[in-house]
């Protein structure tokens, strides 16, 4: 790597001209990407090399040179070090602008479609809206913190006062703080012994009711929290739900499987729009009510249901999607590979007394051309994947599905723009793209995007 334009250590200048979605500014040194964390597009700013390699190098912002005038002073002071909210230092009508932009750069770039792309929704308040986080502890002299790593290492950061949590939370949090220290609570050290009894804390909180879930993710199966538990329910009496989840792993994955009950409620209910939704420890849940509720609205209507359709529902998860829809359609299949989420789906669905929906266990990919052998016909079908979007064969079998509509519910930009240039160059057409916002503050964003069969 001799001949790179830039070499570690080194100060350089350069312009901003975009953003990536991880919420970098991207400048370039002689035509060579520099990503700099910090640094916006239309600024020109000094950045010192930090990494390098092949096709790309990292810097650290060293100096604003020319600011833009959207640049804002971030209010959370841990901004510039735990990496969670990545876009503080933007006005958040420009994220909005920017997260736009992120998407049709990426449907262009990756996928090769050239469409319209309506403006992000975003929030009225952008802020406090997350109902669920996972913290990280350390222990320094004697007295337990509880934050965030920075990004990409175990390099601990003590945060107090997330704005992104509700005051309760972020009080809760505090009094944890004290009484795990005041009990002497030994937490795990990944960058020493890897041992310690206290590996992590994960909150949940209901945004109907205001209850909370508590989760200690500890490394044995003893329970040394009883004292803990007891004076957190005093004090907070929001904390109707205790769980134990036990992880001997060393590795950085956050749960184990194994999950006790230890006080109160096995588990809570919230809310997307009217339908109630029972949350326990390992549901995935939007962590984003009010936004959840756009995207879903969203889907709903790209869907356009006369209440005569089969609808499948590819990644149905606890079943949010398909019983937000199941109203306008004569019948939803949701698929989901995990078993427990089925079970929580079929739950959620008789508690919201609908009886139009049927959920099963089973790989998308596989379940959907078996159940087109079988005779079955949708007529929309929709897909909400992970990250690493569809299955190369779920797109195939939704191609031999031959819906009149796809409507695919994406929360990565680049496997959306992938997966669209497959269904565009097999008989679909993209008919609407609309992102949403539902993690302000961050580089990430949704996008919902009606496709129709030609």
């Amino acid at each position: 790597m001799k001949d790179l334009p830039v070499k570690l250590g080194q100060r350089y200048e350069m312009t901003i001209t975009g953003l990536t979605l991880e919420g970098e500014g991207v400048g370039r040194v002689k035509n060579f990407a520099v990503f700099v964390p910090g640094a916006i597009p239309g600024e020109k700013i000094k950045a010192e090399i930090s990494e390098v390699k092949k096709n790309f190098a990292k810097g650290v912002l060293v100096r604003i040179i020319e600011p833009v005038p959207f640049r804002t002073e971030p209010p959370c002071r841990f901004f510039d070090q735990c990496g969670g909210c990545q876009l503080q230092h933007i006005s958040y009508e420009k994220q909005l602008e920017f997260k736009t932009q992120l998407v049709k750069d990426a449907l262009n770039k990756i996928g090769g479609i050239d469409a319209d792309v309506s403006p992000i929704i975003g929030m009225e308040y952008p802020w406090r809206y997350r109902n669920k986080g996972h913290f990280h502890l350390d222990k320094v002299d004697g007295r337990v913190r509880l934050g965030f790593y920075e990004p990409g290492s175990h390099e601990f950061v003590p945060v107090k006062e997330s704005l992104l949590f509700s005051s309760v939370v972020n009080s809760l949090l505090d009094y944890l703080e004290e009484q795990l220290t005041l009990r002497e609570i030994t937490v795990f050290n990944p960058n020493n012994t890897g041992e310690g009894y206290l590996r992590n804390i994960m909150v949940r909180e209901s945004k109907a009711t205001g209850e909370i879930m508590l989760i200690f993710i500890t490394g044995t199966e003893k329970w040394e929290l009883a004292e803990v538990t007891k004076s957190v329910e005093v004090v907070f009496p929001q904390v109707r739900s205790v769980y134990q989840n036990i992880n001997k792993g060393k590795s950085p994955v956050i749960l184990g499987n194994k999950f006790i009950l230890r006080s109160g409620k096995e588990y809570l209910r919230d809310t997307i729009g009217p339908y109630v939704f029972k949350i326990s420890p390992q549901s995935f849940f939007q962590v984003n009510n009010e936004q959840a509720r756009v995207l879903y609205e969203k889907a709903l209507e790209f869907a356009s249901l006369s209440g005569k359709e089969t609808v499948i529902d590819a990644y149905c998860g606890i079943g949010s999607i398909a019983i937000f829809i199941s109203s306008q359609a004569q019948k939803v299949i949701g698929v989901e590979v995990v078993e427990a989420a089925i079970q929580d789906a079929r739950e959620n669905a008789n508690l919201n007394n609908i009886t139009n929906t049927q959920f099963v266990v089973g790989k998308a990919e596989k379940w959907l051309p078996r159940w087109l052998k079988e005779g079955g016909r949708a007529d929309v079908i929709i897909v909400a994947p992970p990250r690493k979007g569809c299955a190369p064969e779920l797109l195939e079998a939704i191609v031999n599905a031959r819906p009149e509509r796809v409507v695919y519910v994406s929360c990565s930009p680049a496997t959306l723009a992938r997966d669209l240039k497959y269904l565009a160059a097999n008989g679909y057409k993209v008919n609407e793209i609309q992102p949403v916002d539902l993690f302000p503050q961050t580089g990430h964003v949704e996008t919902v995007v009606l496709m129709s069969r030609l």
